[in-house]
């Protein structure tokens, strides 16, 4: 528990906010990786997203809501998974009959504290963004 001292309250751990969006800066013809690092951090409250890792680790239990948005590479086809402690939830896809399409895909998920969540490349290689991000991971507790 945290008190405030300025207005004499008592915060509970349950009541601290856990939210966080992180986005791609510049695009990528050759990504090869396994999971994708999105190393521009816009939020991270509660500092469960890791820019080492890519991956988010609940602070604590409760359900969260997780999204993904990717852009492909000019023609290119682009498939992301959101993951649950290894396991896919929810997948992106984007198609490469037109330039630059976007898949988006969004997930519920019941945590428990040191859970972790991250966005893998199911297929292609091809992601695309600006100097404001087009390409994001977000995720936040109800």
């Amino acid at each position: 528990m945290k008190i405030n001292v300025r207005f004499g309250l008592i915060i509970s751990a349950k009541d601290t906010p856990v939210g966080f969006t992180a986005g791609m800066t510049t695009g990528s013809t050759t990504w090869e990786g396994d999971n994708l690092v999105f190393p521009y951090v816009i939020t991270n409250k509660g500092q469960g997203y890791s820019l080492n890792s890519g991956k988010f680790t609940a602070p604590r239990d409760g359900t969260y809501v997780f999204t993904v948005t990717a852009v492909s590479w000019s023609s290119n086809f682009l498939s992301l998974d959101i993951v649950h402690d290894g396991v896919s939830k929810v997948r992106t896809y984007s198609y490469s009959y037109t330039y630059h399409q976007t898949g988006t895909n969004l997930v519920v998920l019941e945590l428990d504290r040191g859970d972790a969540v991250w966005v893998t490349r199911h297929y292609g290689r091809g992601y695309y963004s600006d100097s404001v991000p087009l390409t994001t991971f977000s995720g936040f507790i109800l």
